[in-house]
C-alpha cells in the first residue's frame, strides 16, 4: 500500500543555494510557463514579469504592511523574540502605507536632502582613496571586507554621527537585520541574531539620540530632531527607527551594489575594458549594475482585496513576492536582458523600487557607487578575480556575495 503524502509540490526550488548562486534560468523558466505562480513553501505568489511588478508596487491594493510577518520561521523558542523583531519592524517607513508613510517619508526627506548627498561627494572620494591605498602594495583584496563594507559605512558613520570605532558593531548589526528579511522561513540561530542586533541598535540610537539633544553637531541626526512642528515631529521611538532604517539600507544596498557592479565587469571584460576608456559612462554603468545584478532582489506586497493578477487570482491577505532581479532581466522590457551593456539607453529598471516606496536613499547609493567603482577600475588596470567559487547569500531580499577576492599587480 503507496503511503500518501500531503506534502505540497515546489516546482521552483526559490531557497537551496543552487537557486542563490544562478537564478536566472529558473526565473526565465517562471516568467515563460508561471509568471504568477503559487508557492506553496513560501504561501505566496511569486511574480517575474516587469509589467506585472511595475503595476504591482505602484498600485495602492497592494500593502507593504504585511501584517506582522515582515520575519517568519524559528521554533515555539524564538518565537517571543521574532514576535519582538516583527512589531518593531512594523514601524518602519519601508513597511507601512500612507498616511502614515507620507508623514515619515516627508520628515525625513527634510533631513535627508540633495543638498547633503553632494555635500558628502568629497568624503566619498577621499574615503575610496583611502581604503585603495592601504591595499595597493599588497597587490590582493576582498573586495567585500576591504573596500565595499567600509566605504558606505564610513558615509553614513558621518552622516549620522557616529564615531568610528562603532562602525563594526553596526555593520554586524545590519547585516543580521537583513537576513531575517529574506529568509523566507529563518532559522533559530537567523531570529536569535536578528533579536540581540536589534535590541542592541535600539539602545545604541537611543543614547546617540540623546547625546545629539545635549550637544548638537550638524550631522543628520540633528536635522531629524529639527524636522517637523508640534504636529508632526517624530516620536522618540520614530526618531530611532528612522536611524535605523537609515543605517541598514546605506549599508547594504551599497555595499552589494559595489561588489555585483564589480563581478559583472569581471564576467564582461569587454565592459571593464570599455569604462576604463571612458571614465564617463560610469553614470550609465551603474544604472545598468541596478538592473543586471542589482542588491535589491525582490520586494514583497500583500494583496488588500482581492484582485487579478495575469489571470490569477490574488485574494486578500495574501503575500506577493515582487522579484525586481527577473523584472529586470525580461526581455519583454530589456533587449538582450542577460547581455550587461553599461550603455544601454532606456533604462528603466526597477533595481530601486517605484511609486512612493522608491528608494529614499537613491541618490546617495549612485553616488557612492560611482566613485567606488570608477576609482578601484581606473587605479588597478589588470583587477581580476582570485577565485573560481563564490558564496551567494541565502537571502530573497538582497543579492550579494559573502566575498570577492582579487588580486592586482603591486
Amino acid at each position: 500500500m503507496f503511503k500518501q503524502t500531503l506534502e505540497p509540490v515546489v516546482k521552483y526550488d526559490l531557497l537551496s543555494p543552487e537557486f542563490y548562486a544562478a537564478p536566472n534560468a529558473t526565473l526565465h523558466q517562471m516568467r515563460a510557463e508561471d509568471p504568477v505562480y503559487w508557492h506553496p513553501q513560501l504561501e505566496s505568489w511569486i511574480l517575474t514579469r516587469y509589467n506585472d511588478i511595475h503595476s504591482v508596487i505602484r498600485d495602492a491594493r497592494f500593502s507593504v504592511d504585511r501584517g506582522g510577518q515582515i520575519g517568519k520561521g524559528g521554533s515555539p523558542r524564538v518565537s517571543d523574540k521574532l514576535n519582538f523583531c516583527n512589531r518593531y519592524f512594523a514601524q518602519w517607513m519601508v513597511f507601512c502605507d500612507p498616511p502614515r508613510h507620507t508623514r515619515l517619508r516627508t520628515l525625513a526627506a527634510k533631513a535627508f536632502t540633495p543638498q547633503l548627498v553632494d555635500s558628502l561627494h568629497s568624503n566619498i572620494k577621499r574615503f575610496a582613496n583611502e581604503l585603495l591605498n592601504a591595499v595597493q602594495d599588497i597587490g590582493r583584496m576582498e573586495v567585500i571586507r576591504d573596500f565595499a563594507v567600509p566605504l558606505p559605512a564610513l558615509v553614513t558613520a558621518g552622516m549620522l554621527g557616529i564615531p568610528k570605532e562603532h562602525i563594526d558593531d553596526l555593520k554586524c548589526w545590519s547585516t543580521n537585520i537583513f537576513m531575517l528579511f529574506g529568509a523566507g522561513f529563518a532559522t533559530d540561530s537567523v531570529v536569535e541574531a536578528t533579536y540581540h542586533s536589534l535590541v542592541e541598535c535600539i539602545k545604541y540610537f537611543d543614547e546617540l539620540i540623546v547625546q545629539h539633544r545635549s550637544s548638537p553637531s550638524g550631522d543628520l541626526i540633528d536635522q531629524l530632531l529639527a524636522t517637523g512642528d508640534q504636529e508632526s515631529i517624530l516620536s522618540e521611538e520614530e526618531l530611532t527607527a528612522m536611524c535605523i532604517t537609515l543605517m541598514v539600507g546605506a549599508y547594504e544596498t551599497t555595499t552589494y551594489l559595489i561588489s555585483n557592479g564589480l563581478l559583472a565587469l569581471f564576467r564582461h571584460p569587454d565592459q571593464l575594458q570599455r569604462l576604463r576608456e571612458n571614465p564617463l559612462l560610469i553614470d550609465s554603468a551603474v544604472e545598468e549594475f541596478f538592473r543586471y545584478s542589482g542588491p535589491a532582489f525582490s520586494v514583497v506586497r500583500r494583496a488588500i482585496e482581492d484582485i487579478q493578477i495575469g489571470g490569477k487570482c490574488v485574494q486578500a491577505d495574501q503575500k506577493i513576492y515582487c522579484i525586481l532581479h527577473a523584472a529586470n532581466l525580461d526581455p519583454a522590457r530589456f533587449p538582450d536582458p542577460d547581455q550587461l551593456d553599461i550603455g544601454r539607453k532606456d533604462n528603466r529598471h526597477l533595481g530601486l523600487g517605484q511609486g512612493i516606496h522608491f528608494c529614499l536613499g537613491a541618490m546617495l547609493t549612485r553616488l557612492e557607487a560611482k566613485v567606488a567603482i570608477n576609482a578601484i577600475v581606473q587605479r588597478f588596470r589588470d583587477l581580476r578575480l582570485d577565485t573560481d567559487e563564490l558564496t551567494w547569500m541565502p537571502n530573497l531580499a538582497i543579492r550579494g556575495l559573502y566575498s570577492l577576492p582579487v588580486i592586482f599587480e603591486a
